[in-house]
């Protein structure tokens, strides 16, 4: 019996530790986007490495959430989405650093090979087939690509 309680204050000392690391690590990022930020966004690339086809990924801080985001240039037109899929949320790239299909045409769910239209970022084919994946709002300014946090309710935005 003292062995049970012993080890159940142990797990619970510990997930208190766990969620305290969580907290600061997430304040400090918030600090480092506000840092990094400008006109309310957060600088990601510049439009000169980003060529057409080209991904990139990042994380922002909107309110209380971390994102994890990625920027594609798609035809020359830079593109956000939340890195998230529609179907469920994995990661669109959980297996590699790969987003879009083999052809460059689409981008890919390579957990459920859901399609994607890159530059709206609606489900033409799969399991989310009419859903479209979460947009992040992009800027062009003197010459980098910023990223902003989406206005109005983000719990959708929830891990």
């Amino acid at each position: 019996m003292a062995l049970t309680v012993y080890l159940s204050l142990a797990f619970l000392s510990l997930f208190i530790v766990g969620l305290t690391l969580r907290r600061i690590f997430f304040l400090r990022e918030r600090a480092r986007m506000e840092r990094e930020g400008r006109l309310g966004g957060r600088v990601i690339a510049r439009v000169g490495e980003m060529q057409p086809g080209s991904v990139k990924k990042f994380w922002l801080i909107c309110r209380k959430y971390r994102v994890d985001g990625f920027l594609i240039n798609y035809q020359g037109d830079f593109h956000a989405y939340v890195n998230r899929c529609r179907h469920m949320t994995t990661p669109l790239d959980f297996v590699r650093y790969q987003f879009f299909t083999e052809d460059g045409r689409h981008l890919i769910c390579l957990t459920h090979g859901a399609i994607y239209e890159p530059g709206s970022g609606l489900c033409v084919e799969g399991p989310c087939k009419g859903l479209s994946l979460y947009r992040l709002p992009v800027l062009v300014d003197r010459g980098e690509v910023l990223v902003t946090c989406p206005s109005g309710d983000l719990s959708y935005l929830a891990d």
